[in-house]
């Protein structure tokens, strides 16, 4: 018998199948608000089977009533068992589509970027872009994200020359405002939009694009001024029932137990509220196994409260240890030009991941896009990175053979 979430993962296989640009993100937003007929479908099956429920001792509200929706990384691999089970040959994501919208809400320039990032794409082939039923393998979107990633390193030279401690001490000022707000008009974000854009004008877009990106209730919302898509029931827990009664569960009736279940933990939920006021300023949720603090106004902030007065570089530093980065100075003494690979590093037992502070604008966007730990999309770029270093090897031995032919 096949479980209720699996109809979740047929209709992101479908759309897998036919190369659309559909993540699994956006059908668990769908499902959560509604739009995917899920959460209230068992009222459509208790209508089209009609008399024939009569028979069964359980009503299709016990049968087909889902008691939540699965997580992106599960509603994945559950589409990729299921390919597997039926004998499908399924191709690879579909690159170009995922990356050009990835691109395009980040706000960045697709006709430069992502003609590098498909080379890289044909060049590699990674087996990660294809689905697997392993759930603890990682999505298909963060190897997408880590090509990205590499490509951009590639093209605009994001190997630790300090571009962005050089953007936070100009725009550093007596009251440790934000950083764009005295930068000069070619390095702010909108200078994207121009013909010159270069590694600064990344990284500032980047970081008005993490600011922007505001995931709420395990899903990632853009905020784009001076329209906000961020809906009303994310506010309060009130909010998101009445969201659900209108429309999710329109026109259901609920029964006596659930409606006394239902006041028991509202008073629940009020009496908390009044007895402790900070928790109505900021509550702890947990999204795909990552965990933010968010306030009451959308804004997602850092497990660690820094003051105001701190300047752009203490802040990314405190955000890069509080998500298990070790920060690194800028480079002094370039020793060459090339690629900087970077490693994983153990302190105190623990292993920590070590990057200078562009690299981690870069990746902390990338990985608040796809809804992953900073850890994880990184992970894969390093992945992604001995791939691209070994293929380079084997064709460098295959040239040399080439040219050096044995002796016989």
């Amino acid at each position: 018998m096949l479980p209720l979430y699996s109809t979740l993962s047929v209709c992101f296989l479908a759309c897998h199948i036919a190369r659309e640009a559909i993540l699994p993100t956006d059908i668990y937003r769908w499902a959560m608000e509604g739009k995917l007929p899920y959460m209230a479908a068992f009222t459509e099956v208790d209508r089209l089977l009609g008399s024939s429920v009569k028979h069964c001792p359980l009503s299709a509200r016990q049968l087909f009533r889902p008691v939540r929706v699965i997580g992106t990384w599960q509603l994945e691999a559950a589409a990729g068992s299921i390919a597997q089970r039926i004998g499908l040959q399924l191709p690879s994501v579909n690159f170009y589509a995922i990356a050009q919208r990835y691109l395009n809400e980040l706000s960045l320039p697709i006709e430069r970027i992502l003609p590098h990032a498909c080379r890289i794409y044909e060049w590699a082939l990674p087996a990660e872009l294809w689905l697997s039923s392993n759930p603890l393998r990682v999505p298909t979107r963060v190897c997408v994200m880590a090509i990205l990633i590499v490509a951009l390193r590639v093209q605009y030279n994001i190997h630790g020359q300090g571009i962005w401690e050089e953007i936070c001490e100009t725009g550093r000022n007596a009251d440790g405002s934000d950083p764009d707000e005295n930068l000069p008009p070619s390095m702010r974000p909108e200078g994207g939009t121009s013909e010159e854009f270069g590694t600064r004008e990344l990284l500032c877009t980047l970081a008005s694009a993490y600011d922007k990106i505001d995931v709420a209730h395990g899903y990632t919302l853009i905020c784009v001024e001076p329209l906000v898509y961020l809906h009303d029931y994310s506010k309060d827990l009130h909010s998101y029932l009445k969201y659900c009664k209108d429309i999710v569960f329109p026109g259901i009736a609920c029964s006596i137990e659930e409606d006394h279940l239902i006041e028991i933990f509202q008073d629940m939920y009020k009496g908390r509220e009044d007895g402790n006021p900070k928790a109505r300023m900021e509550e702890t949720q947990t999204t795909n196994g990552v965990m933010n603090k968010r306030c009451r106004d959308g804004t997602s902030v850092g497990a660690r409260s820094i003051s105001a007065s701190s300047s752009g570089i203490q802040r990314i530093k405190s955000e890069m240890e509080d998500h298990g980065f070790c920060y690194l100075p800028p480079r002094k003494l370039l020793r060459s030009n090339g690629y900087l690979h970077y490693r994983r590093k153990t302190i105190t037992g623990s292993l920590v991941c070590i990057g200078h502070a562009d690299y981690y604008v870069l990746i902390r966007s990338f990985a608040k896009l796809a809804e992953v730990d900073v850890r994880v999309l990184h992970t894969s770029v390093l992945k992604l990175e001995r791939r691209l270093a070994w293929i380079d090897e084997r064709i460098g031995r295959s040239l040399d053979a080439l040219q050096n032919p044995p002796i016989s």
